[in-house]
């Protein structure tokens, strides 16, 4: 009886000091855990690299194309730099299709978390441990956070950064997206941070944020996308090169097929329905926004001239800004004269062709041939010197350019 005793004694002992061990344990780890989002956020020492300032947080910002319209208010082009033809799209004119596609995949959770999701980072803690990656830990809050700030850029690089391997400088980038994710969610609205997010990614082929998505793809609205098209397009989010339906036709049919099945799983599509849309062949209405083609081209480039000057005259960036100028040009008008134009410029050259009679067009008042007027008269223009300081004086490359069509 006493050895029994002595025995129950000896494992309540064990217990309470194992229980005491696990208290210190959890302590130290949150003390560990508050000391190094510390040390993170307030870069102690210069190591982990610096963050977004609280300013950048409040108002993040990113270059956005300035566009030019008709006087009837049609989209004549813009004017932007390499990547960063963006047109930002407000949450109520987003399809209702593309807000469900986007969270059923990427983020299933949006509503329920403050920007870190821990179901989600266990289950991908659990994927590196067993070698079995579901799915990553990231939020649509997170992958904002690092679409806005480029935190895995150089200019967020400490020292001891630069030192670690790979997997642990992820590790530190990841923790800065969680804090940048936590300050996003505080100062804007779920809404604010999904359109933003869509504004935001990149689609390929120099197509930025959803307007521009689905206009490139689908020639319509993001108001407008239905099931298979906003399928389509956020499917595009994972892999822009590999899923694009154009190059990969199908690639962008499997993954816009999983799209439609998590869209299923959570509830927002009925089997039926996702069961009747996988069997449809995707149909799209390709074309990349391109400021040498479409209407009024001349136009355009003429007033891009004079926009710049006045631009850097009133303190804006044309190609960053965002602007929307509106002209005095009717587009049905100029559709009309530009249709004429090629209606009628094919008999007029060959009316030309025959009137020279195999002459030459370059002549003087005497009738004599005024030899290499074309060649003399190029290197007087603006464009040839400006070619010649970029490429030298008689460098090929000033022929190609020249000789490009336009």
């Amino acid at each position: 009886m006493a050895k029994s005793k002595k025995k129950a004694k000896s494992t309540e002992n064990w217990v309470s000091k194992m229980a005491k061990g696990l208290w210190v344990l959890f302590g130290i780890s949150t003390i560990f855990v508050f000391l190094y989002v510390f040390a993170v956020q307030g870069d102690w020492f210069g190591a982990f690299g610096g963050m977004p300032s609280v300013k950048a947080l409040e108002n993040p910002e990113n270059e956005l194309a300035s566009e030019l319209y008709s006087a009837d208010n049609q989209l004549l082009g813009k004017y932007f730099r390499p990547n960063s033809n963006r047109t930002p799209a407000r949450f109520h004119e987003l399809s209702p299709n593309l807000v469900q596609a986007l969270k059923a995949t990427e983020d299933v959770r949006f509503e329920e978390h403050s920007g870190i999701d821990p179901k989600s980072i266990l289950r991908a803690v659990a994927g590196v441990i067993t070698f079995n990656r579901k799915g990553g830990g990231s939020t649509l809050s997170q992958q904002l956070a690092k679409n806005l700030f480029q935190t895995r850029g150089e200019n967020f690089d400490g020292w001891l950064l630069k030192k670690l391997p790979e997997d642990l400088k992820t590790v530190i980038q990841k923790s800065k997206e969680w804090i940048i994710a936590v300050e996003l969610e505080k100062n804007f609205t779920k809404e604010e941070i999904l359109a933003m997010y869509l504004n935001t990614v990149d689609f390929g082929g120099n197509t930025f944020g959803i307007n521009v998505a689905a206009r490139t793809f689908f020639n319509t609205t993001p108001d407008s996308l239905n099931v298979q098209e906003a399928a389509v397009l956020v499917g595009l989010v994972q892999a822009p090169s590999f899923f694009n339906p154009v190059r990969n036709p199908e690639n962008s049919t499997t993954r816009r097929n999983i799209v439609l099945g998590q869209m299923a799983k959570y509830e927002y599509l009925t089997t039926e329905a996702k069961d009747s849309i996988v069997k449809i062949p995707i149909e799209i209405d390709y074309e990349v926004q391109n400021q040498n083609v479409g209407l009024a081209t001349y136009f355009r480039t003429v007033t891009g001239n004079f926009l710049r000057d006045w631009a850097e005259e009133n303190g804006h960036d044309l190609y960053g800004d965002g602007l929307k100028i509106f002209t005095t040009l009717d587009s049905k008008l100029q559709q009309y004269a530009e249709e004429a134009v090629d209606e009628n410029m094919k008999p007029l050259q060959e009316r030309f062709a025959k009137h020279l009679a195999g002459r030459e067009p370059w002549v003087d008042e005497n009738n004599y041939v005024i030899r290499d007027f074309l060649k003399t008269s190029i290197r007087r223009t603006e464009l040839f010197r400006n070619l010649s300081s970029k490429y030298g004086d008689n460098s090929d490359s000033i022929e190609i350019v020249l000789n490009t069509p336009k």
